[in-house]
């Protein structure tokens, strides 16, 4: 029969440790892995028949140690045994994911080590012990083979067929040596290290495996928290809205924000963010703090409901965040159209004239200054009237103050419906009303001032008894041709009225500073509130533009 010694050389056994002790490290590959333990078993059990190899090999250095025949054969199938048991425990694991029973497992060492004891002292037989440790070896190797089986008929994985195929190559390497070469099944030559290598693409393979399953559990939790996400975003009792940066397009609504703007998720794709909003520089203004601070919080903003176009107010808060992958804009919408409607009321009660809706002078002096700062970015004239109600105390005097109050009424109503929606009209007092005319030289003026005056003169206003009370107005012109300054114009357009006045009332007069040279008289201390025109008459009209001064421009 062959000797081992024929296969043997040292470089075979130092090229096997290393071989195994790449079989372990790549283990550690795997050390999340549930039958990581069992795989580290099934490596040491192979390092620990490696050990074996070395000592067959060299069984003179045991007895140079002391060590007789009797103890020799000892080791050798101790050795076998331990293998056997630690292969037996990574079967354990492979099939259950536990160690092997204990009081099986008890049960089997038991016998193992009588057996040792018994062929190695009691009754030696060096030729029994040489064929009993390659049993023990052989039982362990193939519980562990039948388990790999069991482990890859639960996952079927390139891994999982290499373990088998590792495993195998061993168990027919051991069956081999030790039915046909004495002490050959402890042999290790390229052959019988080929199940390590085997063994290390097994434990890669099973790695990629384990990257797979945790990359697929990850989109199996990023799927249902997006599940979450849109169901905790569709319950929401705020309109919500989550919109691409790169093209405004919106890509996800709630049931609310469906509702208010008017379209279903499905007509989604036809919309650009931009058509929810109605004002382009209130838009503007939005994404322009959006650009520098990366957020907005409680910003108004006016959108329209896309079906019928009615205009109503949000309060919206939008930041950029992920989602699904990409960094988008999620915008969430707070409904205030009746807090801007009381707003608004409001703040009509402060700037509108409670009597006629006009403007008063509050507004005027806020408004009037930025039009016509934008009149001059623009190159464009601009114009003022102030139209005054004929011998307005004749008609309290003579019909009652309800009635004087209709007059006015009458007339800033149709002031306003004369006049284009960028004009002003403004009450400054009593029966004295201001009206900027946008974008008008001083011939435009005039034509507005003379059509104005005949539709005032044609109308009338009943009293309570259901007399018609006929008016008239006198209004005076100015332009911004010779100069743009609001407190100039004001006092040349009080005096271009006068000149009306003075004329006879019932007309339009543009200022001429030469005609009121004329007519200007000197006004006494006690009557210097009365236009120097009225000093004479017994109805003294007072002008509320002559202590007029203007605090903006």
């Amino acid at each position: 029969m062959l000797n081992a010694n024929i296969f043997y050389s040292d470089y075979n056994v130092l090229f096997g440790f290393l071989s195994l002790f790449l079989g372990i490290a790549a283990v550690f590959l795997v050390r999340d892995y549930k039958y990581y333990r069992g795989l580290l078993l099934f490596q040491i059990g192979g390092l620990i028949l490696v050990l074996l190899t070395y000592l067959s090999a060299h069984e003179h250095l045991l007895y140079k140690i002391g060590l007789n025949f009797n103890f020799v054969t000892f080791v050798i199938m101790l050795l076998s045994l331990l293998t056997s048991t630690l292969w037996i425990n990574a079967a354990a694991e492979l099939y259950s994911n536990t160690l092997a029973n204990k009081e099986m497992l008890t049960l089997y060492v038991s016998f193992g080590l009588t057996a040792c004891v018994y062929f190695s002292f009691l009754d030696y037989d060096s030729g029994r012990g040489y064929y009993i440790s390659p049993i023990f070896t052989l039982l362990g190797i193939g519980l562990l083979f039948i388990s790999s089986l069991f482990h890859f008929n639960n996952n079927r994985s390139t891994g999982s067929v290499l373990l088998c195929v590792s495993i195998f190559i061993l168990l027919g390497k051991l069956v081999v040596s030790s039915c046909f070469v004495k002490y050959g099944w402890l042999n290790l030559n390229l052959f019988n290290k080929l199940w390590i290598y085997v063994f290390v693409a097994a434990v890669i393979f099973l790695k990629f495996n384990i990257y797979q399953s945790e990359l697929q559990k990850s989109w199996n939790a990023i799927d249902k928290l997006n599940i979450q996400t849109n169901t905790m975003i569709d319950l929401s009792p705020f309109p919500i809205v989550i919109s691409r940066l790169t093209n405004n397009k919106p890509i996800l609504i709630n049931n609310k924000a469906g509702q208010i703007f008017g379209i279903t998720k499905k007509e989604l794709a036809y919309y650009e963010i931009s058509d929810f909003f109605v004002d382009e520089k209130n838009r503007g203004e939005f994404f322009n703090i959006l650009e520098k601070n990366h957020e907005v919080e409680d910003f108004d903003l006016m959108v329209c409901n896309l079906v019928n176009a009615t205009p109503f107010w949000l309060s919206v808060s939008a930041k950029p965040i992920e989602y699904n992958n990409e960094i988008v804009l999620y915008m969430a919408f707070q409904d205030i159209t009746l807090r801007h409607e009381r707003e608004d009321k409001m703040q009509s009660q402060v700037d509108k004239d409670p009597l006629t809706k006009a403007w008063n002078r509050r507004y005027f002096e806020k408004v009037v200054p930025e039009k016509i700062n934008e009149c001059i970015r623009k190159q464009q004239n601009f114009g003022l009237l102030l139209l005054d109600a004929d011998k307005f105390k004749n008609i309290n005097d003579t019909y009652g103050h309800k009635s004087g109050d209709r007059v006015l009424i009458h007339l800033a109503d149709l002031c306003r419906n004369s006049l284009r929606e960028e004009d002003v009209v403004s009450r400054f007092g009593g029966e004295e009303f201001v009206i900027y005319l946008n974008n008008a030289g001083s011939q435009a003026a005039s034509l507005v001032a003379e059509r104005l005056r005949s539709v005032i003169a044609d109308s009338s206003v009943p009293d309570d008894n259901g007399n018609s009370i006929k008016i008239t107005v006198s209004i005076g012109v100015v332009s911004s041709e010779k100069t743009a300054s609001l407190e100039v114009l004001l006092r040349q357009v009080d005096d271009a009225m006068y000149l009306a006045k003075n004329r006879g009332r019932n007309q339009i007069a543009v200022y001429d500073e030469e005609a009121v040279k004329k007519t200007a008289k000197k006004s006494t201390p006690k009557n210097r509130n009365i236009h120097p025109v009225f000093q004479n008459e017994d109805n003294e009209e007072i002008s509320l533009l002559d202590s007029y001064e203007n605090k903006i421009l």
